[in-house]
């Protein structure tokens, strides 16, 4: 054998093996490969699940702000009508009770009080000196 086909031989050998480690880093790559593969699978369902139960939380959500919204605009509502009634029903009250109160004096014999003098409209403002 001259020195050429040992090289040969040995460049013949060196190729083999390489290929052998690539077939088998091709192989383990192909198993990583199909496992990727699979998890994502169950993380696709998983995600499709998850943005199903937010879709419905959100619906939800929305039903019951509009629910709170038409609630809290029927208590301005009610407000607002609480506001125009008691105004006309506390002067009414304080007028039967101001005849009330008159009507007993008078049933009584009691004089009735002489009438308040009228407060000024505006207060008079001191001045700072």
């Amino acid at each position: 054998m001259s020195t050429g086909d040992v090289l040969a031989i040995v460049a013949a050998t060196v190729v083999t093996i390489l290929v052998v480690v690539l077939a088998i880093v091709l192989v383990l790559l192909t198993r990583t490969l199909r496992d990727l593969r699979a998890t994502l699978e169950i993380l696709e369902q998983d995600a499709l699940a998850l943005l199903d139960d937010a879709r419905v939380s959100v619906n939800e959500a929305a039903t019951e702000i509009d629910r709170v919204e038409r609630l809290v605009l029927s208590g301005e509502r009610l407000d607002e009508t609480k506001r125009a009634i008691a105004t006309p029903v506390v002067k009414a009250m304080a007028f039967g009770t101001g005849v009330s109160r008159a009507a007993r004096r008078l049933r009584e014999g009691e004089s009735p009080r002489p009438a308040r003098p009228a407060r000024p409209a505006q207060k008079r403002r001191r001045s700072a000196s």
